[in-house]
């Protein structure tokens, strides 16, 4: 989703057509492979490259894997006497396929007899290990942080603007070196002002801006707690499912923001500015965390979050911070959410502010 309300121009997900390139690339190379193959019968995944180039190798390596990272290899066939990748044996009136950019790998049965490729298709390969790694960064410090106030489209404080430059020289002459970069901030002011020294290609996301604070944006918690003190406490009770009257909960807000991680499910050195809520949603969802603990992730300001990923084991988290002073706008939940508790007893883990 764009920025401007009124572009709703349909957009290629890059997952949608994954299966459909990667058919028709292995039918550019083998024509033939309907005339034996019933496409039901594939599963066609990423294509990757494969540093083993021997046989021997690469039916060691499956061997090995825990078949968790699979990609599109090649054409397997049970000829147990052939240990050559450019082997053509027959079938029938046709001629396997050579392997070309593909590797033959060896099929697990023991025969000595060239059975019905149908039978003996696979193409599910373990993939060597790959890490990718995706940053995030809340924007930097803004007036409304420095106050205390939720939500708005405030402008960076001075040491806001500071962090931006900081982050700027970090990521020119560090993640982006090879002029690779994704960049993607949210359509608000303060994420904007954060990535504007950033040498790459930018793209604002309608689906990154904030939670939506309702009748609540632009008040402080503490105004929260005097105007609507059944609403605060209704809030902290269940925090993912509470929903601001007028705007959104975290069970809203994760819902919104799944395109964007469909989109991170392939992405590689790529750059999220955003906002404390979205970024608990993204980090909360790569990382496996529950839902009830995802509303009180820290994601500090003025942090960058460096998350490597792999098929084979999962997302890590690393915090770079950098080292420019903010407020802190981590708020724990309290151990008292009763509608009944003190005005002292509602406000006691809210974080301090100007």
């Amino acid at each position: 989703m764009s920025c401007d309300p009124h572009d709703r121009a349909s957009r290629n997900d890059p997952l949608k057509s994954d299966s459909d390139l990667i058919q028709s690339a292995v039918m550019d190379c083998f024509p033939h492979l309907n005339d034996w193959i019933a496409a039901d019968q594939i599963s066609f995944m990423w294509l990757t490259n494969f540093s083993n180039s021997s046989k021997e190798e690469l039916r060691q390596s499956l061997k090995a894997g825990d078949g968790k990272e699979i990609c599109l290899l090649g054409i397997s066939y049970s000829d147990t006497q052939s240990h050559s990748c450019r082997s053509t044996p027959k079938h029938g009136g046709h001629t396997l396929p050579r392997c070309k950019s593909y590797r033959l790998c060896k099929s697990t049965r023991r025969d000595d007899s060239l059975t019905d490729p149908l039978a003996t298709l696979s193409v599910l390969a373990r993939r060597t290990a790959q890490l990718r790694m995706i940053y995030f960064s809340r924007h930097g410090e803004s007036q409304f942080n420095v106050m205390g106030k939720v939500g708005g489209d405030a402008d960076l404080s001075p040491r806001g603007l500071q962090y931006a430059n900081c982050l700027a020289d970090y990521v020119n002459g560090t993640l982006n070196e090879s002029d690779d970069l994704t960049l993607w901030t949210s359509c608000l002011r303060r994420t904007i002002q954060t990535a504007q020294g950033i040498h790459t290609r930018q793209e604002r996301l309608a689906e990154l801006n904030e939670l939506d604070s309702g009748v609540c944006e632009g008040m402080t918690y503490e105004e929260i707690a005097a105007r609507f003190p059944f609403e605060f406490a209704a809030r902290d009770h269940d925090k993912f499912k509470y929903r601001y009257p007028g705007g959104e909960s975290y069970e809203d807000l994760l819902k919104r923001v799944q395109p964007v991680l469909l989109r991170l499910q392939t992405m590689d050195n790529v750059l999220v500015i955003a906002h404390q809520a979205v970024l608990r949603c993204l980090l909360g969802t790569l990382l496996k965390k529950e839902r009830k603990e995802l509303p009180y992730i820290n994601a500090p300001l003025h942090t960058i979050m460096r998350v490597a990923c792999s098929s084979a084991d999962g997302c890590r988290l690393e915090l770079i911070p950098l080292s420019i002073e903010c407020v802190d706008t981590n708020r724990a939940k309290p151990m008292n959410c009763s509608e009944n508790r003190t005005a002292e007893e509602a406000l006691l883990t809210v974080p301090a502010h100007f």
